[in-house]
């Protein structure tokens, strides 16, 4: 007989916007005995209370309101702040009929749905059988939390030889530890053995990942368009099948795609933020500018906050009004304004705003006001910590080039030089460029990647380190691995908020990734010609 369950032991968290049915859900569990029970009418007004507190119990409505973060999206954010452990279940508040639809992620699925008018039998019985399940996986999933993924899939044989009736669940977690470990051949033998007699869209899912980062672009198509063709409102499908269509080169698709999936999540502010920066490559500077607009309203003060998106929506506005800049004036400082006030203390983000500005100027052909700002932007680039300094220096000489501060920028250069290269990354970046020169492509490749993991926020290495990569691959030997490196490393870049020059190589090296990429694939159809950016470094 199985354990009587102390729900006066327990803690609840209550998240609707519909305060009746908040109330009514309250009491339900009250009457069940659940010792701690808070409410909360709004995502963000959640995420704020799990950051204080731990709870057992989460029930939260997927329908907040149409302009509103839902349910789904909180446990997004939670798992992406660490702030909602594993073993905590989480009930999804929805209808019975659009529940299949809402369980397809591989990492952000709730355990269970509820669905009203509240029927507290039904309440009760859903809740013990998830609280005996999440009790008898418990140990698989603390390790998960934990990051010890080798012991999860230890962990995971022997409980399944326990409870071989919880075979699927903790498959799904041994899953979840082999993509995070990056061992992509066996979380695709996993997934296609768990797809192979089952429809389990999650699966699909972690299985159109693995075959991403395997490199068989045709297969994750196939596979993650299943999903979406099933009409599974799930962000990762939709979002790895753009990714999908970007490395191949498909920019167009890859926009029209996460087009559709921002109409069916118009809140995720993830997927706005990847339609913005699709739809800055493809000078689609509408929908960039909205994309962008929405990605930072709804990033706000959640773990996906990033200035890129306000800079990439600056550098989108000014794109889309090169004749009219000033009646943009406005917009582009009050944006900026915000950047640097929704990022306190961060020199980066005030030099980076200072930087736009320049360009802003540069753009509407006021040289005196250029020449003021750069000025401001070269003073408070001197007062800037050393590290700082020498990470933006490339950055700053090109703002510089061809004003009258070019001559002072190009001497505080050379003095800079010795205190990079005594920087790790510094002196890691010096080596890959001397090697490259020399035509050492193995030794660049191997430091600019050295460089790049001491310093990954570092675009210029970044971009050097694909360079290489590119260049490399063309020999043959472990090609694939190379420039699937190659294509990581673009995918962390953030495009739409990179200075012009920047974003000028960025194109060019997608470019000649997907060509290279073809070439390898389909040997019979690659033709040959001079690599226009050999000569860059």
């Amino acid at each position: 007989m199985p354990m009587e369950i102390n729900y006066s032991g327990k803690s609840a968290l209550i998240v609707d916007s519909k305060l009746e049915d908040l109330g009514t859900l309250r009491q339900v569990l009250s009457r069940m005995g659940v010792g701690q029970i808070q409410v909360a009418s709004s995502v963000n007004m959640a995420l704020s209370l799990m950051r204080e507190f731990t709870y057992d119990l989460c029930f939260a409505a997927y329908d907040m309101g149409k302009a509103d973060k839902n349910g789904l999206q909180l446990l997004q954010e939670a798992n992406a702040e660490f702030i909602f452990p594993a073993s905590s279940a989480y009930f999804l508040i929805v209808d019975a009929e659009a529940s299949e639809l809402l369980f397809g992620s591989l990492e952000n699925s709730p355990d269970t749905y509820i669905s009203k008018p509240f029927d507290q039998g039904k309440i009760r019985h859903r809740v013990e059988k998830q609280l005996r399940i999440k009790e008898a996986i418990k140990p698989i999933e603390q390790l998960l939390d934990d990051e010890h993924f080798e012991e999860v899939i230890e962990k995971g044989e022997a409980l399944s030889k326990l409870y071989p009736g919880l075979s699927v669940f903790l498959q799904r977690i041994t899953g979840i530890a082999l993509l995070r470990m990056r061992r992509y051949s066996q979380a695709k033998v996993l997934f296609e053995k768990l797809t192979d007699k089952r429809d389990l869209p999650w699966a699909e899912v972690g299985k159109g990942i693995a075959y991403f980062n395997l490199g068989e672009y045709a297969d994750a198509l196939s596979c993650l368009n299943r999903i979406v063709d099933q009409q599974q409102i799930c962000v990762e499908a939709y979002t790895w099948l753009a990714r999908t269509h970007q490395v191949k080169g498909e920019l167009a698709l890859a926009v029209t795609l996460m087009r559709k999936a921002v109409m069916l999540q118009p809140t995720v502010p993830r997927l706005q933020g990847e339609l913005a920066e699709l739809s800055s490559q493809t000078a689609e500077w509408d929908i960039s500018k909205a994309a962008y607009q929405n990605a930072i309203r709804y990033a706000r003060y959640s773990a996906f906050q990033t200035p890129s998106y306000y800079f990439g929506y600056v550098r989108a506005l000014i794109q889309a009004n090169l004749k009219r800049l000033s009646e943009v004036e406005g917009d582009v400082i009050r944006t900026l304004e915000d950047a640097v006030l929704d990022h306190p203390d961060n020199q980066e983000v005030m030099f980076r705003a200072k930087l736009i500005n320049c360009d802003l100027y540069r753009a509407k052909g006021l040289e005196s006001r250029l020449e003021q700002m750069l000025q401001q932007t070269w003073n408070f680039y001197l007062r800037m910590e050393l590290d700082n300094q020498c990470k933006w220096l490339d950055i700053m000489v090109d703002a510089a080039h061809s004003t009258g501060l070019e001559v002072e920028v190009q001497k505080k250069r050379k003095d800079l030089s010795r205190a990079m290269i005594e920087k790790e990354w510094g002196k890691a970046n010096y080596a890959a460029m001397t090697s490259f020169r020399s035509g050492d492509l193995d030794r660049a490749f191997q430091m600019f990647g050295r460089a790049n993991e001491l310093l990954p926020s570092h675009t210029g290495i970044a971009l050097n380190l694909v360079q290489a990569g590119i260049e490399k691959a063309k020999r043959g030997h472990n090609a694939l691995w190379i420039l699937l490196s190659v294509r990581d490393v673009l995918m962390t870049v953030s495009y739409g908020s990179l200075p012009t020059k920047q974003q000028q190589r960025y194109k060019a090296l997608s470019e000649r990734f997907v060509e290279q990429y073809n070439t390898l694939m389909q040997p019979e159809e690659s033709g040959s010609g001079e690599d226009p950016l050999s000569q860059e470094l």
